[in-house]
């Protein structure tokens, strides 16, 4: 019994050790001074709900960084799809001197063409053909936008092409078309020059509906490295634009007037003195959602936030049902020794400030609970941030984009409506 007890012993107290070894530590901390003022300038001048804000500064910050970026010699295009808002999009064009959008919605094509006539627009992905039948029947041919200049659809298929030629046929319009290369993403486009070619020729067999406007190739599998322009993963991104031009250029194209698309927001830095694209693409970098915290974006500025206000406060752990559970948990991990019911939750979102802050307790869209240590200072009204970790779609769920500039809301930009 005594070598039993003496094992038990020796185990309990390994269980013992290992529980303070593996022991949480205190990552919590009041809100520090940038945060502090924006919570105090939010519940003078906030609406007392969650909203979603940008830091004008930062917002110009990472413009004028991504349009030094792009080089003078090539178009930087703004892709919309992370940047929701006519406002917030037309903001951005002036500051870096581009009228060049990239597009993923058939509604928002037709408002871009409707708020922002003088734009160049190229869709992102290829659509099905009824969403191209779709902005034709809705586009108000008084109001300046000419699909036949300034839209460049995406084909990503000789049967696509096809669709697309019949339908111009019908309506009598004339398309622009630009050809999705598969440069390594693997997730469509043309893999080969060998049916690009016989593309090329149903273009120059019907220039009457039909018109070649360039490439696009998109390559985020290059997200995870430190890639510069020598690397071979680079080279053999540009190796396939290369093999496209050729083709073109037997067929009688003047290379030169093409689009030649590429990047985005993770890889853009890379083609600052490439010679082969002319057109890179740019949209999340803008407002930096955790999801861009990369490598080529170090320098970029988080500028997006969410913030909500605290509507209930407990100064100790609760759970329903399981208090004892609850009291243990709150004395093992420090950062669960405070209750807070936020306002909303379950966004596509990370907790930035107060620091230290876990995941909620469990997922809800009305009433998130979120557990902090005993180191955070807030109360009920006070506001939580966090960052998005996406732009895109998480934007359009706050309503009006607070734009927050010098320590006050200076402005209020709409976005966009998913349906049109």
């Amino acid at each position: 019994m005594k070598r039993r007890s003496l094992l038990l012993g020796g185990i309990g107290a390994a269980a013992v050790a290992s529980a303070l070894v593996w022991r949480p530590t205190d990552k919590g901390a009041p809100h520090n001074a940038y945060f502090a003022d924006l919570n105090r300038m939010l519940k003078q001048e906030g609406p007392g709900k969650p909203v979603m804000l940008i830091d004008k500064a930062r917002l110009d910050h990472n413009i004028d960084l991504i349009a030094a970026s792009v080089g003078e010699n090539k178009t930087y295009r703004v892709v919309v799809k992370s940047l929701p808002s006519i406002e917030l999009v037309s903001y951005i064009m002036a500051r870096a001197n581009t009228r060049a959008l990239m597009l993923f919605h058939q509604p928002f094509i037709n408002l871009v063409a409707s708020r922002l006539p003088d734009a160049d627009v190229l869709v992102g992905k290829p659509m099905p053909v009824q969403a191209a039948r779709t902005f034709y029947q809705k586009l108000d041919a008084a109001g300046g936008f000419n699909p036949e200049l300034q839209l460049q659809w995406l084909i990503d298929s000789p049967g696509r092409l096809l669709q697309y030629q019949a339908l111009a046929r019908e309506l009598n319009v004339k398309m622009r078309v630009n050809f999705e290369l598969d440069v390594g993403l693997h997730r469509g486009g043309f893999e080969s020059t060998q049916y690009f070619r016989s593309c090329l020729e149903v273009i120059n067999n019907d220039q009457e509906h039909l018109s070649f406007a360039g490439f696009m190739g998109y390559e985020p599998h290059l997200t995870g490295t430190e890639a510069v322009l020598e690397d071979e993963s680079v080279q053999g991104v540009l190796a396939v634009y290369k093999s496209f031009l050729a083709v073109a250029s037997e067929g009688g194209v003047d290379v030169s007037s093409l689009t030649l698309n590429g990047a985005g927001s993770h890889t853009l830095g890379i083609y600052e003195k490439d010679d082969t694209m002319n057109d890179l693409s740019a949209g999340s970098g803008v407002v930096m959602p955790t999801d861009f915290d990369t490598w080529h974006l170090r320098e970029n500025k988080p500028a997006l936030f969410i913030a909500t206000p605290i509507l209930k406060q407990y100064d100790s752990m609760k759970l329903p049902v399981m208090q004892e559970l609850a009291d243990i948990w709150s004395s093992w991990d420090p950062n669960r020794q405070k209750l807070y019911y936020i306002y909303g939750g379950y966004w596509k979102a990370k907790f930035v400030s107060p620091p230290g802050v876990p995941d909620p307790l469990f997922n809800s869209t009305n009433q998130a609970p979120v557990s902090t240590s005993n180191a955070v200072d807030l109360g009920v009204d006070d506001y939580m941030f966090l960052r998005p970790t996406q732009s895109e779609h998480v934007m359009l769920q706050f309503g009006d984009l607070l734009i927050i500039n010098e320590g006050h809301i200076s402005d209020q930009w709409p976005v966009f409506q998913e349906t049109g």
